[in-house]
């Protein structure tokens, strides 16, 4: 369980090089498209694929359905979630952040949030620190509560601009670095697991290319982009 709650899917803020993201852009980057993910071990074997697929919901939230596939191919869970621009920031809702293995573990199950949300502003610079991001998330089954999961994401900061270069292209991003706390209990028991995170996040998409997670200093896994349809 441990070795696939390190590939959390992460996504970041809109990067800003020269100009000023708007929410037109914002929808416009992603509206109708699917980014597909590769899912890696600290050796960059592949573990399986994240794949997600958006719809404009209204002129300012995108509604994404994300799936998550083994390496052979088999899918193990899906989701639903927004991404909304309120004009000066992008909010996403905290429940795009479940993990990976929840997603198989849970897979008959429905994630009830309590309304929380990722914020990144639109006119973000090296530097900046990022307002901390959290959330309690119920795991339901037929009506009842079966887990529950709690996901914190603290000491947000921008610290570089970086071109990043995957099998979907050449992106220019930014660096950005946080805490992150991950636990999901069942009848009142769950092991806390602590990670550091990188994400590059690329404005031409409205979304990261590339990211990767530590444990106790040490490389545990990282998503890429493999393509943009």
């Amino acid at each position: 369980m441990k070795k696939l709650i390190i590939t959390m899917v992460s996504l970041v803020t809109v990067l800003t090089i020269g100009y000023a993201q708007t929410c037109d852009q914002f929808i416009n980057s992603g509206n109708g498209k699917k980014f597909v993910y590769a899912n890696l071990d600290a050796k960059g074997n592949n573990q399986g694929s994240v794949s997600y697929s958006s719809v404009k919901k209204d002129a300012s939230t995108l509604t994404y359905h994300n799936e998550v596939a083994d390496k052979n191919g088999k899918t193990i869970g899906t989701g639903d979630f927004d991404m909304t621009c309120s004009g000066t920031a992008i909010k996403i809702d905290m429940k795009s952040f479940i993990p990976a293995s929840s997603s198989k573990q849970f897979s008959n199950m429905q994630f009830e949030g309590d309304g929380k949300y990722l914020t990144y502003p639109l006119n973000l610079k090296v530097g900046d620190k990022l307002e901390d991001g959290s959330a309690v998330i119920s795991v339901m089954n037929n009506g009842s509560k079966f887990s529950e999961m709690q996901i914190n994401m603290t000491k947000r900061t921008v610290e570089n601009s970086e071109t990043v270069k995957t099998d979907a292209g050449t992106f220019d991003c930014f660096k950005i670095t946080y805490d992150s706390y991950f636990k999901a209990k069942i009848m009142g028991i769950g092991i806390p697991i602590n990670m550091k995170v990188i994400e590059w996040f690329a404005p031409k998409l409205g979304r990261f290319v590339k990211s990767e997670t530590y444990r106790k200093e040490k490389l545990a896994g990282s998503m890429v982009l493999q393509s943009v349809n």
